[in-house]
């Protein structure tokens, strides 16, 4: 049986990145479905009787949507990690213990609804290939539970394990019991390259819906062969299912793409066909302005992580200029926020203020507040698979929608000529979510998640994480060590065979100064 309309009233209604705010407005929710939008008034008497929700102090917003995650409850600072340089830091993820999946990703669920996420990309790096199956049914169940909406990517490499370069001569460069730990074979049954395929396309057959897009997750170009790529290709279109990658996240990356094909990853990666409307690339922080023109031309997604690019020392993104060519560029938090929290709405903020740089001219173009909320919603929505139905709030979208408390948010006064969402992107942070409704339904009520027990779920990931470590894992440590050591070695002097121009300027090391107006030195810029 249908359940009946009821209405959310708020003192301001934002319905879209593109929509006015509507003062004293309100939201009629019928089924999954938004019914109608407008004042508040009229609603109420076009629907008397409806159960109401809200109030003056709220502000009322289309659900957000995390673009990038791995569904990590417990964060990687918590579990021992100290944040540094991407190629040298990912190593030392294979110390960490094994966490039981659900609580795992139920938690971080948790963490994104508290934050005002309804919708979430989730791609899935395994804790024990031989186990893919039931880490896969844990995962999506613990998002079924927590009620949230999540497009679900298990990730794939099979080249490149520890540098990028040759890696049989590098392992040259370890010691005898490091080869052996770190060149186990995987045991019987476990997930590779060669049943990634049919693995993936089961799971679609099983579990894609509304409420879970599955789609395919290779990890990067430099960590997939060309052949595996082409065959998620052509799988992903006879599914009609997304692709979510990495590319370009470090220097690192950009050298190998040149040193390895002779130019860049994003230009490799069309020439053998891969790229297209149904890809999305994270991070790409490195790209050449002509990768720019072809990530347009193909319209291929890209989704911005400001705060894990901060923290793994990655750079900053030319998002601004992306935007300016026609990417579509959405928002991620990769599972490493400013906070360690998985707070999207701080992450909005990290990007709004993050794509602010020293001008060199007066009022120049810069990221806005509602370019950034856009790609936190109605982007987001598209780069996920669910076009306009997510990230608008329209007749006919889905009922996925956020309530804060507005009046804490301003207190004790902020000027109301502000936009509403500006305000957000100022001053809000995901504690101001009071309500937030996922496919028609009570999720998060006063800022507590309804679904699933938060503290029961912290009780047995801190359990987990915190046994002994068997003497298997501790020799596993000793060789992890030991690969950062010699792979830290392996990169020295890089970034040395490429020159940089940088899109934006942040600070000036030399005074630069010319009588004639002329650029000195380089002339960059």
């Amino acid at each position: 049986m249908a359940s009946e309309p009821f209405l959310l009233h708020a003192g301001w209604v934002v319905p879209a990145h593109d929509r006015p705010p509507i003062s004293q407005g309100a939201v009629v929710v019928s089924g999954n479905r938004v019914e109608a939008v407008g004042p508040h008034l009229e609603l109420k008497g076009r629907y008397a009787g409806a159960k109401e929700i809200g109030g003056d102090q709220f502000l009322l917003i289309p659900g957000l949507i995390n673009g990038h995650g791995h569904g990590k409850g417990l964060t990687d600072f918590q579990r021992g990690s100290l944040d540094n340089t991407l190629e040298s830091w990912i190593l030392g993820a294979r110390k960490f213990l094994p966490l039981p999946v659900y609580e795992d990703v139920a938690l971080c669920a948790a963490k994104l609804l508290k934050s005002g996420v309804t919708a979430t990309m989730h791609n899935h790096n395994l804790q024990n290939p031989a186990d893919y199956r039931q880490e896969f049914k844990d995962a999506i169940r613990a998002y079924a539970d927590a009620g949230i909406r999540v497009q679900f990517n298990p990730g794939i490499r099979n080249q490149n394990p520890f540098i990028y370069g040759d890696n049989e001569k590098f392992l040259e460069s370890l010691s005898e019991d490091t080869r052996r730990v770190l060149t186990a074979p995987p045991h019987p049954g476990s997930l590779i390259a060669e049943n990634f395929i049919d693995a993936v396309s089961d799971l679609h057959a099983r579990h894609n819906s509304a409420m879970c897009r599955v789609g395919f997750g290779p990890m990067s170009p430099q960590w997939c062969t060309k052949d595996l790529l082409l065959e998620i290709k052509r799988a992903a279109q006879r599914l009609g299912c997304p692709i979510h990658t990495h590319a370009l996240q470090s220097i690192f990356q950009k050298i190998y793409g040149l040193q390895a094909h002779g130019k860049t990853l994003v230009a490799y990666l069309e020439e053998i066909g891969f790229l297209g409307e149904e890809v999305v690339i994270g991070h790409c922080v490195w790209p050449t302005e002509k990768d720019i023109a072809i990530l347009s031309r193909t319209k291929t997604g890209v989704t911005h992580h400001p705060t894990c690019n901060l923290r793994v020392r990655n750079g900053i993104a030319p998002v601004f200029h992306m935007l300016q060519e026609g990417v579509r560029v959405g928002l991620g938090i990769d599972s490493k926020t400013i906070n360690d929290d998985e707070d999207f709405i701080q992450e909005m903020k990290v990007c709004f203020l993050l794509h602010r740089p020293s001008s060199l001219e007066l009022d120049s173009p810069h990221l806005t507040a509602r370019e950034v909320f856009r790609m936190g919603t109605e982007t987001n929505a598209g780069l996920l698979g669910y076009g306009r139905d997510l990230g608008r709030l329209e007749p006919g979208c889905l009922a996925d929608l956020v309530l804060l408390d507005y009046e804490r948010m301003t207190f004790p006064f902020t000027d109301p000529v502000h936009d509403p969402l500006e305000v957000l992107l100022y001053r809000g942070k995901g504690s101001h979510v009071h309500t937030v409704i996922v496919d028609g339904k009570i999720v998060v009520e006063n800022g507590r998640v309804l679904t699933v027990a938060e503290e029961d779920l912290g009780k047995k990931l801190r359990e987990a994480a915190s046994r002994p470590r068997a003497e298997r894992e501790k020799a596993l440590n000793r060789a992890v060590d030991e690969l950062r050591e010699q792979a830290v070695k392996y990169y020295r002097g890089w970034t040395q065979r490429v020159s940089i121009q940088p899109y934006a300027f942040f600070n000036s090391r030399e005074d630069g100064w010319s009588q004639d107006g002329l650029p000195k030195g380089d002339g960059i810029g």
